[in-house]
């Protein structure tokens, strides 16, 4: 008994062995073709990737490309035939990128399977920018330079040369369409570029027409023909309850801010005169120019954590009155845009120095004006400037009332979608 016994333990264990080894062998095999799967799969994705980064850079370098650009791999290669194509097209006007995969794979089974990815992109077409993302845009420096005492904080920008003497600060990126230029015998550019500076990048056009004002101005604002007076008054403690009061001839206009059928915005066909505090909300436009005859403020000028926004836009020129009140220093919180004509100081030649003139906001004009002279690095006449940005205006969406902006051919991906599936076989 002891032998048959002996036998039977031995005829199990050998049964044993042999189904365990038969298991390993088939969980191995399986193994190895689940990680040789794994990998195809991840092989056939990330060229799924790859074709939409290749049609990215073809866009990018001629944005009016629609199309298919399609790759085809060699049928005795790794990927034994596959391909990969990507398309750029407009379905429903919305700028999308498709890119898709066909890669053929060997099952566990020796037969043959197709693996597909899929990577979408859509692209958004931000076409214009608000001119007060700016601290400082001129289209033409007209020969004005910036000098040792000058500082701007913000971004500036110039369609032409921009002429530096001595060390004026810039706390933000400086770019221009053309480039420096130092007055003469005066040596290397010695401006204080706090976050570098750029030449020779795409000129930025000014509009044709302040129409946006116009139009807002004609439906839900106030439009005066001829020459008015603006005077800005705050409310109350509150936010946004202040008032402005309108001279046209005779006539005279008070307009509450916080009125619900008032859009903010409104224009004199002739010379504009402004000064006072705001407290909302404002754009104040002249078909002609802006006369700034005394400080302009905002009631609470702490920014960011104030709302009160103002948009002084001329047709022509935005000027600082030569008169008493101006003649020691001056201050405008607003975003000033001069579309033909420049901003300047009146008789800024000519006198004695006036002191500072201070902006917080924006300045954006076609031909740069003056507003004063100087002679070995010291001012003669007219103002020294101190040009503060406001932060808030960096966001391309905040601006004041129906405040001009500019066409910039730009996109930016607004999704990236990618398709990862396992195929049915998946083990």
């Amino acid at each position: 008994m002891g032998g048959k016994a002996a036998l039977v333990i031995v005829l199990g264990f050998a049964f044993v062995l042999t189904y365990v080894s038969q298991n390993l062998g088939s969980a191995s095999k399986k193994a190895v073709g689940n990680v040789s799967l794994y990998a195809s799969a991840s092989e056939s994705h990330n060229l799924a990737v790859t074709a939409a980064n290749v049609a990215l850079a073809k866009f990018y370098q001629d944005t009016t490309w629609r199309g298919t650009a399609t790759q085809t791999f060699p049928t005795g290669g790794v990927l034994r035939g596959g391909f990969t194509y990507a398309t750029v097209n407009m379905p429903g006007g919305n700028l999308k990128l498709r890119s898709f995969t066909s890669v053929p794979v060997l099952l566990g089974t020796g037969a043959q399977g197709m693996l597909h990815d899929t990577v979408e992109v859509i692209l958004d077409r931000n076409t214009t920018q608000s001119f007060t993302i700016f601290a400082w845009m001129t289209n033409s420096e007209n020969g004005v330079y910036w000098i040792t005492g000058d500082t701007v904080w913000g971004r500036v920008h110039s369609n032409g040369k921009i002429y530096v003497n001595g060390s004026p600060v810039y706390w933000e990126k400086v770019t221009t369409a053309s480039t420096f230029s130092e007055r003469p015998g005066r040596g290397a550019n010695q401006g204080i570029y706090k976050n570098g500076y750029e030449t020779g990048i795409a000129p930025i056009t000014l509009p044709n027409d302040i129409s946006m004002v116009v139009n807002a101005a004609t439906s839900g604002g106030r439009n005066y023909i001829g020459n008015i007076t603006v005077t800005l008054y705050p409310g109350t403690s509150a936010d946004n309850d202040g008032y402005v009061i309108v001279v046209a001839g005779a006539a005279r206009d008070t307009i509450q801010l916080n009125d619900a059928g008032f859009n903010g915005t409104l224009l004199g066909t002739g010379r504009v005169t402004v000064s006072g505090t705001l407290d909302g909300r404002l754009t104040i436009g002249s078909l002609n120019d802006v006369y700034i005859v005394d400080n302009i403020l905002y009631e609470n000028s702490s920014i960011p954590a104030t709302n009160d926004m103002l948009g002084l836009v001329a047709d022509d020129d935005v000027i600082v009155a030569d008169n008493a009140a101006n003649r020691t220093n001056c201050e405008i919180h607003g975003s000033i845009f001069a579309r033909t004509g420049s901003f300047t100081a009146e008789n800024y030649s000519s006198g004695s120095p006036r002191g500072t003139l201070r902006v917080l906001g924006s300045i954006v004009q076609d031909d740069r004006g003056a507003v004063g002279t100087f002679s070995h690095g010291e001012i003669q006449t007219g103002y020294l400037k101190r040009y503060r940005y406001d932060t808030r205006l960096s966001d391309n969406d905040v601006r004041p009332p129906s405040y001009p902006g500019f066409y910039r051919k730009t996109y930016k991906i607004a999704g990236w979608w990618e398709n990862v599936r396992a195929p049915a076989w998946w083990d």
